[in-house]
């Protein structure tokens, strides 16, 4: 196995193995590859939906059929990230998975199927890092805070769509589906349960507020925060290719697609792991 690192803070592009083949004793050695580096990036990889599966229980409980998205008729948890003639990608944004529940996932795995030959990277930011840059004094008082985290972000998106109830009027699936998801409340910062490090716990796409405050300025703190995952020192970027994979460790990471592709087809198949404990 060959671990190729590609920024200073976060990333790393791992060669010689096949996911779906690996001995214990080469997982081991790509399970601390995963916590040092935060995301991994592999080449050619052939995976059936089976064996994706397969590998995520290695890392532990895979999530349950998400709320939107679409999946596999065989594999229900195997969910289908799709573009399409005339069904272009939404607006995008930088996020945590599903930090719209109390437990927000471990980490994820990304395969992909087909892609556009030009466009559609994703970038990766390391959240453990932007947390490192913040002055010592906003340290302190950012420990103190919480952040509400609801999933209303998908509300109008290319998932969403309008159901008719009983009355005949037309109601939005993902309203209606969120009264199963009430917003939670997570810690600003909090600390990874592996390594111990501090990670500052916010993204623009399911964040809403900060407990406690004013609208007004609650939201400037937050665009402050929002900000600093934008900075490119802390970030990598990924380009695509049919096989490509990437496993991000979704506790002190958010990402971004970057939707400059328009409606050229393009599929990725994603298996999410629970949190432990």
């Amino acid at each position: 196995m060959k671990i190729q690192p590609l920024s200073q803070h976060i990333g790393a592009l791992i060669e010689g193995i096949q996911l779906a083949e690996l001995d214990e004793p080469a997982f081991h050695e790509l399970q601390q590859a995963f916590i040092k580096h935060q995301v991994l990036f592999f080449r050619e990889q052939t995976m059936s939906p089976q064996e994706h599966l397969k590998l995520g229980q290695r890392f532990g409980q895979i999530e349950a059929v998400h709320p939107f998205f679409p999946h596999l008729d065989d594999a229900d948890q195997v969910v289908i990230i799709e573009t399409s003639r005339g069904n272009p990608p939404g607006e995008s944004f930088w996020h945590t998975d599903l930090t719209w529940q109390e437990k927000p996932s471990k980490c994820s795995i990304l395969h992909a199927q087909y892609v556009p030959q030009t466009g559609g990277d994703t970038v990766w930011c390391s959240m453990q890092a932007v947390w490192d840059s913040v002055p010592a004094e906003q340290k302190n008082y950012l420990r103190t805070l919480q952040g509400h985290h609801a999933l209303h972000a998908f509300e109008g998106s290319r998932y969403d769509r309008h159901e008719t109830d009983q009355s005949g009027k037309q109601q939005s699936f993902v309203a209606n589906k969120s009264k199963e998801y009430p917003p939670v409340i997570h810690p600003v910062v909090t600390r990874h349960p592996e390594t111990g490090r501090e990670t500052l716990f916010v993204n623009e796409q399911f964040t809403r507020s900060i407990v406690g405050m004013e609208d007004a300025e609650s939201q400037t703190l937050l665009n402050e925060l929002f900000a600093l995952a934008r900075s490119p020192e802390f970030q990598v970027r990924f380009q695509w290719q049919a096989g490509s994979v990437a496993l991000w460790d979704n506790r002190n990471t958010q990402h971004y697609a970057v939707t400059n592709y328009g409606d050229q087809p393009r599929r990725l198949h994603r298996v999410t792991v629970c949190a432990d404990g």
